[in-house]
């Protein structure tokens, strides 16, 4: 067999490299695509998503494609994933196919970085994938494979844009694994804001573990409880008039645990129905589910916010029941001194 490999970290994988893989399935003289994510990626300095989700995604994207596998040799051997390492070992172990590699522009800059790059384009060829061909800015021997521009990239999506351009089997199994919760949620919050979500979040989590409610669950509830909290007026009503205008005449404030509930659901592909709920009753904790309570106590006695919540924690720990009620009256009490100053469920 002829095969192309499109090496990455894939994390995620996106419709960009579905576009690739396509391309070169069109144009080049071979018969598969193989996609390999990496184990390990020696020119990025972040943390990268475990291998095995990474994989999953791929396999996910990948499902309707018969000339599209995934290969995930790279995963079976030890240490850093160096390109001209993962080629010997390919040829070591398919000795009658021959392979070529697919990298992007952005790869090709960085060509003289990588592990032995001359002894590599000795081994097998290079082409190079992009909107507009530069021969000459990139010193070895590479071919050139010309495509459209698909204008996005993992990082993207990884802080919650162009979620659109996942395919939705691959936004579905984010979702459902909370993979990149706090960095997409950052792009749609202040600093401080974002800082009281993840503080939410850890809170949300030891009171899961303590009362035996899903502690995933628990997290993602606390990471995006507030994510259209700091949404422009106009733009909030919008969503209720169309939404929820049975909670039209409810203080703006308010509306961003409804609006919430419905927009994770359709733009982060966030389906679970205990996630929702809860979210959606968090700002006036009209939810007797565990997972609800517990989301509106942590978001109420968050230590972030400033002020001695030790015991009433503690209370909660203790019995979720006594510390909801506990807090929920507190709650109640501050509403009738504060809330004709518009600050009423802050």
């Amino acid at each position: 067999m002829r095969i192309a490999v499109l090496g990455g970290s894939f994390d995620p994988v996106h419709n960009g490299h579905l576009a690739i893989a396509k391309q070169a399935l069109k144009h080049l003289p071979i018969d598969a695509v193989w996609f390999m994510p990496t184990r390990d990626t020696p020119l990025k300095e972040r943390v990268i998503t475990p291998f095995a989700q990474r994989a999953a995604m791929i396999s996910l994207a990948i499902s309707p494609y018969r000339k599209m596998h995934l290969c995930t040799l790279e995963n079976e051997r030890e240490g850093t994933s160096f390109t001209i390492d993962t080629v010997e070992e390919l040829k070591h172990r398919y000795p009658f196919d021959s392979f070529c590699w697919l990298i992007g522009w952005d790869q090709a800059v960085q060509l003289s970085s990588w592990k032995e790059p001359d002894r590599l384009l000795e081994l097998i060829d290079i082409y190079v994938v992009d909107r507009d061909t530069k021969p000459s800015a990139v010193r070895y021997p590479v071919h050139f494979l010309s495509m459209p521009l698909v204008e996005v990239s993992s990082t993207e999506i990884r802080h919650g844009n162009k979620l659109w351009m996942l395919p939705y089997a691959v936004r579905r199994f984010i979702a459902d694994h909370g993979l990149y919760a706090a960095s997409m949620v950052q792009s749609a919050m202040s600093e401080y804001r974002l800082q009281h979500s993840r503080s939410v979040a850890q809170l949300c989590v030891e009171l899961a573990k303590i009362h035996h409610v899903n502690a995933e669950k628990a997290y993602l509830s606390g990471m995006f409880h507030d994510v259209c909290k700091q949404w422009p007026k106009e733009a909030s009503a919008i969503w209720m008039r169309h939404l929820e205008p049975q909670h039209m005449q409810e203080h703006p404030n308010i509306w961003h645990g409804y609006i919430a509930s419905k927009f994770v659901k359709r733009y982060f592909c966030i389906h679970d129905k205990e996630i929702l709920f809860a979210i959606r009753h968090h700002v006036k904790g009209s939810s007797r589910s565990k997972l609800a309570m517990i989301l509106y106590v942590a978001d109420k006695l968050d230590p972030a916010r400033g002020y001695d919540s030790n015991a009433l924690i503690a209370l909660c720990k203790k019995d979720l029941q006594a510390g909801f009620a506990a807090v929920w009256n507190e709650q109640q009490i501050y509403l009738k001194t504060h809330g004709k100053k518009g600050d009423e469920h802050e």
